[in-house]
């Protein structure tokens, strides 16, 4: 009933507003164009979705040649006439399994796509959503089809908050965040995150011409997606100059193992250097710009390199940025997945047999935990399965993955995910009144539907893990490939609560508040973080409201030494 109840708001809601707001003539329609500051562009309308998209919109110069390893310049070309912008451009050079979803790779990848309600003109300013994609600094890009926003902008004209979405790309691994005292020195660290920056500048600029308002943009990343708009909440000290005024972060945050000192790579760039040839040149990182992109890639490939402090993008530990109140003052929705230690990248599978290895996985996390912490941190984490991730399977021990593997399962997805949410949301629901915006958090508590996630975890245990909000999120629907991994499945219950989440996180960007979903009162109403400190709990046959006190004294533990874990 409810899906019929939702499915009849959105065709009664979309025919009116098509006809209404956004209602232009069939022939512009065929061929929507926009005049941003370089020039003309024309896109590309999909009758599918009554929407019009303009794909592979270059933001910065190409990365290319002299240009490779710096931080990205912006895209000063203009064109006489009309560019097309009909076709996604290459993704960024990335590895391990996300990559097998992008077909197109190449260094000449920083472009934004954009998708918007048919017919949108300039004056109707409606709010945006710009996407960070995941992919643990390594991989992703926004070509992946789970990313696909036209069911997302769908949702939003079904319950008339229509909404502009904009993805953008950005260069991960040694393309993107590339470390050495001298990749410091040049001033060149954390290229990544400036791509990210330079885009989001770019939507200030530009967003207008598609009928967007600049004033009302929401950020949203999952997984290092997430941890990315962590980073743009707390980097240049809090100062993000009117980018955004809302951020979503879905199994993320700026806190959590993971901020490195720019020593920690210079191993790796000296390999790679050596590998390369370019170890004994007088500038070793110019060499690096005149190597052959094959050459380069596979020198790469080996090796995981994520954001590090700089000194300028990220000038201190990001929980020094919070006890410092050097914080981005923005409404935040954020939230976890019940399981997030079961995803196969989180591991540990196959390692945890014993206290030792216990005792060796938590002393490794940060910048190596003192005895007396890791022995503290055993006690919170017993030899009890029961107590283990996934969470409320009882006494299975899932041994076939390490006798302690739930044990550890719970100390990485506590340590690296939950601990972090909490706290985020804690802060921002405690600011002073005057400067406190809306706040909603969330756990998502849904296993997939056919019990696995493609390149996320594809082995036994898996539930609610890393990454199975996202085809919900993204309102995946039986219309989406399913060959494309982690579509929502076949049962009404899951496309319901699809609804309901998309819906609410347009909401969330529209009015600052996820509650204008449409779905009808079966739903509970999601209160503000500050007012209730609850999370809204998303399950397919019934969501509910809960007090955030989850697993209190493990994330209390985790948030008392951050600056021990390098974060």
């Amino acid at each position: 009933m409810l899906v019929l109840l939702c499915l009849t708001w959105l065709f009664a809601t979309t025919n009116a507003l098509v006809t209404t707001a956004h209602g232009r003539d069939h022939s512009t329609r065929k061929s929507p164009q926009v005049t941003v500051r370089n020039g003309t562009l024309q896109g590309l309308h999909l009758p599918a979705f009554d929407e019009d998209v303009f794909l592979g919109i270059p933001f910065a110069a190409s990365p290319v040649g002299d240009l490779r390893l710096r931080h990205p310049q912006p895209f000063g070309q203009n064109w006489n006439g009309v560019r097309a912008a009909t076709q996604r451009s290459a993704s960024c050079p990335g590895y391990a399994g996300f990559m097998k979803a992008l077909p197109v790779v190449g260094e000449d990848c920083l472009t934004v796509d954009v998708v918007r309600p048919a017919g949108t003109q300039s004056r109707d300013k409606l709010p945006v959503m710009v996407w960070i994609y995941g992919g643990g600094f390594t991989a992703g890009g926004s070509a992946d089809a789970r990313y696909n926003s036209s069911y997302l902008v769908n949702a939003s004209v079904a319950i008339n908050r229509p909404v502009i979405a904009v993805s953008l790309n950005y260069r991960v691994a040694g393309f993107g965040f590339l470390a050495s005292k001298e990749v410091v020195e040049a001033g060149e660290a954390n290229i990544g995150l400036f791509d990210q920056r330079l885009a989001l500048r770019w939507v200030q600029e530009n967003i207008h011409a598609f009928g967007g308002d600049p004033t009302k943009v929401t950020i949203f990343g999952e997984s290092a997606g997430a941890f990315s708009v962590g980073y743009h909440l707390t980097g240049f000290d809090g100062k993000n100059d009117g980018l955004f005024r809302a951020a979503i972060l879905q199994s993320g945050s700026a806190l959590g193992p993971g901020t490195q000192l720019p020593d920690t790579y210079q191993p790796i760039y000296d390999n790679v250097t050596t590998t390369v040839g370019c170890a004994k040149a007088k500038d070793s990182l110019a060499c690096l710009r005149t190597v052959p992109y094959e050459t380069l890639f596979n020198a790469f490939a080996p090796f995981v390199l994520t954001p590090i402090l700089d000194g300028n993008f990220l000038r201190r530990l990001p929980s020094e940025s919070f006890a410092k109140g050097l914080v981005a003052k923005v409404a935040i929705l954020a939230g976890t997945n019940t399981d997030e230690g079961t995803a196969s990248f989180f591991g540990p599978r196959n390692t945890l047999q014993n206290d030792d290895d216990i005792h060796n996985l938590i002393g490794g996390l940060g910048n190596r935990l003192s005895n007396s912490t890791v022995l503290e941190a055993m006690q919170l984490y017993p030899d009890d399965p029961a107590q283990g991730c996934p969470f409320n399977t009882g006494a299975e021990r899932f041994a076939d993955q390490g006798y302690m593997y739930k044990r550890g399962a719970a100390i990485v997805g506590d340590s690296v995910i939950h601990a972090g949410r909490r706290f985020t949301a804690h802060y921002f629901a405690s600011r002073p009144r005057q400067v406190r915006q809306p706040v909603y958090s969330y756990r998502f508590d849904q296993p997939p539907w056919d019990g696995t996630e493609e390149l996320v975890a594809t082995v036994a245990p898996v539930y609610s893990t890393h990454y199975a909000e996202i085809c919900f999120v993204f309102n995946l629907g039986p219309s989406a490939s399913r060959n494309n991994s982690n579509w929502i499945g076949p049962y009404k219950e899951f496309h319901e609560l699809s609804d309901f989440i998309a819906r609410s996180w347009v909401s969330f960007a529209h009015d600052l508040d996820p509650n204008s979903h449409g779905c009808g009162r079966s739903y509970p109403k999601w209160p503000e973080y500050s007012k209730s400190e609850s999370n809204m709990v998303f399950r397919a046959r019934g969501s509910w409201v809960e007090r955030d006190v989850w697993r209190t004294p493990q994330l209390k533990f985790w948030s008392k030494i951050w600056a021990q874990l390098k974060t």
